[in-house]
């Protein structure tokens, strides 16, 4: 995961005050050790300067011992020389040791050596010539021996080598007192440095002791949001939202006691209370000057001060409490109620969050819009249940009436049909008298009758034969009704084929053009369909009749209904709706006759397949038939 800036911020300051400080101490020991060193070398300085002022003075211990007895014969003058000649090897090798290595210092020191072994061994031979008592050669050594001016070019040396010592000692004491500065210098430098980081580390730790605190606060926040959030999610009515929310506003906004009361016309009226019990709920009507109706017309928070702590109509807390703040909740842009909450004491409680609390009454109010919406919704739900439950009664009833009325109708219809059948063809016998004995009397007795008589036994035939058509017409209606419906796959163009092969051999002597569509395969009755297109066929030659060539078609337009299209005489299309009723009839017999059952017949039959018909025509330019088997109906 990629760190956030303050945090890289953070690690590299933490870098840089580690780096920044192992450098300082690196520069303090180092300027430490210079400074050591360079006073380590002023020590050795005057180290050298003390050795060879110590040779110098056995020296002169030693002259003055070897003196005193050549002088006075007197052996104890010979202590200080002894003890001299015994020390002078050592402080020489310690002058040695001492002794820069440079070449001059060197030259002066074997110098000092060679001086010193001479002048022991001139003394030593003094003391010998003493002891011998040879005063000649004592005297020769003593007046003649160069000891004065060893003894000063040894103090001349010793002083060479001091000058130069002291020389050194001047340039090690500046640098040792410029390693010191530098020392201090870097030291203080260092310290400086870590004084900054160390204010840096602290600014940084404050500011982030601050970001904690403040994310700590902003977490309580979020958690006591979260809290009133979930009542608003988990509770669905006012009353359930309005208990919930009461029992946890006391540890929300940290208050002794909260009240949620409705806004109304000027009113209050307490909804829900938590830490104390009110006897007297109202409402309550506010005046002008309330500071609580001044929250709700203003939809502001309101704090009342010490002075105003008790302009509130709730009796049972006048005088308990010490802080109460008025917070109004915007319902659908009105405010519809108050949320008020308060302190009976302050001692060690910080002030209300004004901020939350401000929050907290937005979801509040939100909470409680929720709730009234689903109130209403819930009982425009029931409403509607109710409403649909009323109309599955009225339904059912309809259905119930429907259903009995129908079961009459077709009872009726039956008893009807039966009628129709049973008159039909009880009427066929007396017609079959009628006809044949008509017959009989025209065959046996015509020459005994006038033309009058003659014509009139004629019109009594095409009567009884005119009748005998409308029972047979009524008979096969009938049997259509009563049939029953077996479907098959069969060829629809073949059926028509073959039903318009009949009518043209019916009609030799007629002019008839034919033209059906091939390949059309239909799920019908055969039966059934034969006969709708028997009469469908028949009307359009019967109606062609007066044209010299009569021109019928039979197919399946693009939208799937089937046609019967012909050029004879049409109709007016302000009759089409009666065009598919028994004996309705468009035209006379005296045009063309016919028993108006047909057109009838094949619309049952069309309804029997769970199909519709139509027609179109015009007078003098043939009619169409358009039907279908079932799916498509027509108004």
């Amino acid at each position: 995961m990629k760190p956030s800036p303050g945090r890289a911020l953070t690690y590299a300051l933490l870098s840089a005050a580690i780096l920044a400080v192992g450098v300082n101490t690196w520069l303090a020991i180092r300027a430490v050790g210079v400074m050591a060193r360079s006073e380590a070398w002023v020590a050795r300085t005057w180290q050298v300067t003390h050795a060879a002022q110590t040779v110098v003075t056995s020296m002169l211990s030693a002259e003055s011992g070897d003196r005193g007895y050549l002088l006075t014969g007197d052996s104890r003058y010979l202590a200080a020389y002894e003890k001299a000649r015994q020390v002078l090897p050592a402080q020489i090798s310690h002058l040695q040791a001492l002794m820069p290595q440079d070449a001059a210092q060197q030259q002066r020191f074997a110098e000092i050596r060679a001086l010193v072994e001479t002048r022991i061994a001139l003394l030593q031979q003094g003391i010998e010539l003493r002891r011998e008592g040879q005063e000649t050669g004592l005297q020769a050594i003593v007046v003649t021996g160069t000891g004065q001016v060893e003894m000063d070019h040894l103090s001349a040396l010793i002083d060479s080598i001091q000058t130069e010592e002291n020389h050194l000692l001047a340039g090690r004491v500046a640098r040792s007192h410029l390693a010191r500065r530098n020392a201090i210098l870097t030291i203080s430098i260092a310290s400086l440095l870590n004084l900054i980081l160390i204010l840096l580390a602290v600014w940084r730790f404050q500011r982030e002791r601050l970001l904690r605190e403040s994310s700590e606060l902003s977490a309580r926040r979020l958690q006591r949001l979260q809290a009133v959030g979930e009542v608003g999610l988990s509770r669905l009515t006012v009353a359930e939202l309005t208990q919930a929310l009461m029992h946890r506003l006391h540890w929300i906004v940290d208050a002794d006691v909260a009240l949620l009361c409705r806004y109304n016309n000027c009113c209050i009226e307490v909804t829900a209370t938590n830490g104390f019990d009110l006897r007297d709920p109202g409402p309550f009507p506010l005046p002008e000057d309330s500071p609580l109706r001044q929250a709700a017309e203003q939809q502001q928070p309101v704090q009342l001060a010490e002075d105003s702590i008790d302009l509130h109509p709730f009796t049972e807390l006048h005088g308990k409490l010490q802080a109460l703040q008025v917070l109004p909740l915007s319902i659908s842009g009105n405010t519809g109620a108050l949320f008020l909450v308060g302190r009976t004491t302050l001692a060690n409680r910080q002030p209300f969050d004004q901020e939350l609390l401000s929050v907290i009454a937005d979801r509040i109010a939100l909470a409680m819009d929720r709730a009234r919406a689903y109130e209403a919704e819930h009982d425009a739900r029931r409403a509607a249940e109710q409403k649909a439950e009323e109309v599955r009664i009225l339904n059912e009833e309809l259905e119930e009436r429907v259903r009995q009325r129908t079961a009459e109708l077709e009872a009726a219809n039956r008893e009807l049909e039966a009628f129709s059948y049973s008159v039909s063809h009880d009427l066929r016998a007396p017609l079959r008298s009628v006809d044949g004995f008509s017959l009989a009397l025209v065959e046996d007795y015509g020459s005994s009758l006038d033309a009058d008589g003659r014509d009139y036994v004629q019109r009594i035939r095409k009567g009884v034969q005119r009748m005998g058509q409308l029972i047979d017409s009524l008979l096969q209606l009938s049997r259509i009704t009563r049939a029953d419906l077996a479907r098959e796959t069969f060829d629809l163009s073949e059926l028509a084929e073959d039903v318009l092969a009949d009518l043209r051999a019916a009609h030799p002597e007629r002019n008839i053009i034919t033209e059906v569509q091939p390949g059309l395969t239909i799920e019908a009755d055969p039966r059934l369909l034969r006969v709708a297109l028997e009469n469908l066929f028949g009307n359009a030659i019967k109606f062609s009749a007066r044209v010299p060539e009569a021109r019928i078609e039979f197919g399946q337009a693009a939208s799937g209904e089937y046609y019967v299209r012909d050029n004879g005489a049409g109709f007016d299309m302000q009759y089409v709706s009666k065009l598919f009723n028994a004996f309705q009839r468009l035209h006379g017999d005296r045009e063309f006759l016919g028993s108006g059952i047909g057109l009838a017949t094949v619309a049952r039959v069309i309804r029997r397949h769970g199909g519709s018909i139509r027609a179109e025509g015009e007078i003098g330019k043939g009619a169409v038939f358009s039907f279908t088997l079932g799916g498509t109906s027509y108004a």
